[in-house]
């Protein structure tokens, strides 16, 4: 597959679904940052890394409960054939990179 390519359905897939989020009823969109869209090579499925502020487990919950909904609005605006499976997770790189910087603080020490 072109790389170019799959940068820009990963790149239009990210602006796409951070755009749906204005359309859900009952959502804070301040409660929740995306972070990152990784695509299969196929275009078949992307999980989606999010980041949540308060609330972690019923925003997910509801994340999970709209993603048939926010595919919806996403393939309204989508260009290309195939519209993904989304999956959303919670991205790990924060807490993950707290600790590294933690532990080489002590090391530095």
């Amino acid at each position: 597959m072109n790389t170019i390519n799959h940068q820009r359905k990963t790149q239009l897939l990210l602006e796409l679904i951070g755009n749906s989020f204005y359309e859900l009823k009952d959502f804070d969109v301040t409660n929740i940052a995306l972070n990152d869209v990784i695509l299969t090579t196929d275009g078949s499925h992307a999980k989606v890394y999010v980041t949540l502020f308060k609330d972690q487990n019923r925003y997910l919950e509801k994340l999970e409960t709209m993603t048939p909904f926010i595919r919806s609005v996403v393939s309204k605006s989508w260009r290309y054939k195939k519209l993904p499976e989304l999956e959303f997770l919670i991205d790990q790189v924060e807490p993950h990179a707290k600790r590294i910087e933690k532990i080489l603080e002590n090391i530095k020490k």
